[in-house]
């Protein structure tokens, strides 16, 4: 029997819709999947009913074929516990039914045959109801995609779900009512590929738009409109901080859907999209402007420096301010009291017999020695003595020498380190230390201390338990403050399965 042309139509439409699909997204399922689509409307069609079970089966697998399209479009991906579960009803129901008229004799044959129909229904319903939820909760760029692929898979579904119970109600519904709602389907589909690639010819304008003295926008605005995602954001990646920053400095987190872009190996910047994108589109639209990258890079590292700056002098400020407090606190609650009371006594001596003085001039030298031990305590509190009296590197190894737990040093020091760096140092390692002592539970430490390129490094790692978080611990953000403040980074990782690791990079250079 010849085939109507109008079935072949809708398979070659199909088939057509897929392989270009395939050819212009290899990456994407959905050209594969509207293939085999076409194949089996055609087979279904085609093939006798009295073939093998086999045969049967995959003739009558393409409605579940089709609904797994619509909905892991547009990735090609199911990518919740919702759409993979109606999805797993549709095959099942195929394979329910082929199972049924495999054995048609046996008595739950019958109940299954008849439960067809309210079976397609709740899978129909199921699939157009998630795909109306997907578009309410999209962004402007999902519905941009959606939409069409949505209006045509309304239409072919509710037809699919309608058409068993007509043909049941004794009506004969025409045959090109189902054919002409499906093929709006791989029409929207060919629909989509040819606005992808006129938004391809939008990506050759980002130069033009981005280059010269007329430029007006950024290139984040750019590529939000020629993305057509609004929501897009662009962080550029700062190597001395090692994070990426926006184009004003401010720290970025990477926690969505996003593509980096390199340049010569080199990260230069991370976009911050809509998953639903064509990464394809977004990695040319990357390639055209990277060169504006690069360049609003150096910008925004320049402003990243300039507020890490401001912070940290703002932090000084304040510690200065706090430090002052302290030294006027400690000097009159200790250094002023004992002098006043010294005062008092050297004043009472002169005014009792020699015997009696001597008793007091005795005990205001008591009173003077205790002072000067206070004053020397609050001298300690300003700069380590250790540091003074040993350096750098003797201060390090007696840090090292009564650690807990055991710790390999390795020092490989500069001949000239400014004070600062020496005092910054050393409070790295002993606060580093101490955390080690009160929180890690490690069985091994290491501090090592080097000087390369004008910088010092110091790294300090353990085996322990890990959780550290610099945010969170006043001893790790007061580190962190000093270190900025001397123009040095600290980074700290830290996990459960490999401890905790420190590194500092201080700047010593003259």
């Amino acid at each position: 029997m010849l085939l109507p042309s109008a079935m072949l139509a809708v398979s070659a439409v199909f088939v057509t819709a897929g392989v270009i699909g395939r050819r212009v997204q290899p990456r994407n399922r959905i050209g594969p999947l509207f293939v085999l689509v076409g194949v089996g409307w055609l087979l279904d069609y085609t093939v006798d009913d009295d073939g093998s079970f086999l045969l049967l089966l995959v003739c009558k697998v393409w409605p579940a074929v089709l609904g797994h399209a619509l909905l892991a479009f547009p990735t090609g991906r199911l990518r919740t516990w919702p759409r993979r579960l109606v999805v797993a009803a549709g095959y099942a129901e195929t394979v329910a039914l082929g199972v049924a008229f495999e054995f048609e004799r046996q008595p739950w044959a019958a109940a299954v045959v008849d439960a067809e129909t309210p079976m397609t229904a709740f899978v129909g319903i199921s699939m157009l109801g998630l795909q109306l939820h997907r578009w309410r909760v999209s962004s402007m760029a999902q519905r941009r995609t959606l939409t069409a692929m949505l209006g045509a898979a309304a239409v072919a579904i509710i037809a699919f779900v309608v058409w068993e119970p007509v043909e049941r109600a004794g009506l004969q519904p025409p045959l090109v009512v189902l054919m002409l709602a499906l093929s709006g389907i791989p029409f929207a589909y060919l629909a989509g590929l040819l606005r992808r690639r006129m938004d391809r010819g939008e990506v050759a304008d980002l130069v033009v738009r981005l280059s010269g003295d007329s430029r007006h926008d950024g290139v984040q605005e750019a590529l939000a409109a020629t993305l057509h995602d609004p929501g897009l954001r662009v962080a550029y990646w700062v190597a001395e901080h090692e994070r990426y920053v926006d184009v004003d400095g401010r720290p970025v987190a990477l926690d969505s859907v996003h593509t980096r872009v390199d340049r010569g190996g080199v990260p230069v910047a991370v976009l911050l999209h809509d998953p639903v994108l064509d990464l394809e589109l977004v990695d040319a639209a990357c390639a055209a402007v990277g060169l504006a990258l690069e360049n609003e890079r150096l910008t925004a590292e320049l402003r990243a420096k300039v507020r890490q700056l401001a912070e940290s002098r703002a932090k000084v400020l304040r510690a200065a301010e706090e430090g002052r407090r302290r030294l006027e606190r400690d000097l009159h609650d200790g250094v002023q009291q004992r002098l006043l009371s010294a005062v008092m006594t050297l004043g009472l001596a002169e005014t009792v017999p020699p015997d009696r003085a001597r008793v007091l001039a005795a005990e205001a030298k008591q009173a003077v020695l205790a002072t000067i031990d206070d004053v020397r305590a609050v001298c300690h509190g300003i700069h380590p003595p250790v540091l003074a009296e040993r350096g750098l590197h003797g201060a390090v190894r007696e840090l090292t020498a009564l650690a807990e737990p055991r710790v390999d040093l390795t020092l490989d020091l500069p001949e000239a380190v400014p004070p600062l760096v020496e005092t910054t140092a050393y409070y790295v390692v002993a606060e580093a230390l101490a955390n080690v002592t009160k929180h890690a539970e490690a069985s091994r430490t290491r501090v090592a201390l080097s000087g390369r390129d004008g910088r010092l490094v110091v790294e300090v790692d353990d085996d322990g338990r890990g959780g550290a978080d610099p945010m969170h611990g006043s001893g790790l953000r007061g580190l962190s403050e000093r270190v900025e403040a001397n123009g040095g980074t600290m980074r700290v990782v830290s996990a459960a399965e490999t401890g905790t690791r420190l590194r500092v990079v201080l700047p010593c250079g003259s």
